[in-house]
């Protein structure tokens, strides 16, 4: 195993099916729970403004317009519905692992891989148990759940930092498939790997190609 380097993943987008916002998913339910509470509008636009991202750059903005004198509390209510029912699709099968995670068992043997995540550490480790991701991931970190964490996630590079400092590595890759995961990895210092599962762009389609696209990039570096 190349231990002098790290692989990380992003999760939702790129090892779970779990991200997209569509009538009755439970990332729906979530957020127009919340706009509900505040006696916001439950419209498709509001609750696509209450994404991590989103709300990292819009949430004093947001919370002007509809008269919430505290951004915390929207952001706690928020975290609460997402966690809740993030978890309750885990549990019914409606979040499920993508089939070419199988990919990364080529990789077990060549580069130490972890999971760095927006989502909430408490949901990433029940990811991890429920289907048993310890046997690719050396280490697996996620968001804190605070409203302070909120500076923290990506596109913020801290995540990836950690990464890179619990492993004692300086170079690396990260696999995402937003924007937000390109910056962060760019930020820490990282090669930003895109999947496109839409094949509209991007670096890949499938995990199934990222093994070879690692050992090209690999050979590059070593012959270079």
């Amino acid at each position: 195993m190349n231990s002098k380097l790290v692989v990380g993943f992003d999760m939702d987008g790129v090892i779970l099916r779990s991200d997209d916002l569509y009538p009755d998913s439970w990332l729906e339910r979530a957020f127009k729970a919340t706009l509900r509470q505040f006696n916001i509008p439950a419209s498709d636009e509001n609750a696509r403004l209450l994404y991590l991202t989103n709300l990292k750059e819009n949430i004093d903005q947001f919370c002007e317009h509809y008269g919430i004198t505290d951004p915390a509390k929207l952001w706690d209510k928020r975290d609460e519905n997402y966690q809740r029912e993030k978890l309750r699709a885990l549990e019914t099968g409606e979040i499920s692992l993508y089939p070419d995670i199988d990919a990364l068992d080529t990789l077990l043997s060549r580069f130490p891989m972890v999971l760095v995540s927006n989502s909430p550490q408490h949901v990433v480790d029940l990811v991890i148990a429920k289907f048993s991701l310890q046997r690719y991931f050396r280490l697996w970190i996620g968001r804190g759940a605070a409203w302070e964490d909120l500076k923290s996630a990506k596109p913020a590079p801290d995540m990836l930092e950690q990464m890179k400092e619990r492993l004692e590595v300086s170079r690396g890759y990260y696999i995402g498939d937003q924007p937000e995961d390109r910056q962060a990895a760019l930020a820490a210092g990282l090669v930003p790997i895109m999947l496109s599962r839409n094949n509209i762009s991007g670096d890949i389609t499938t995990l199934a190609q990222l093994p070879q696209l690692l050992d090209e990039r690999e050979a590059r570096l070593s012959t270079g």
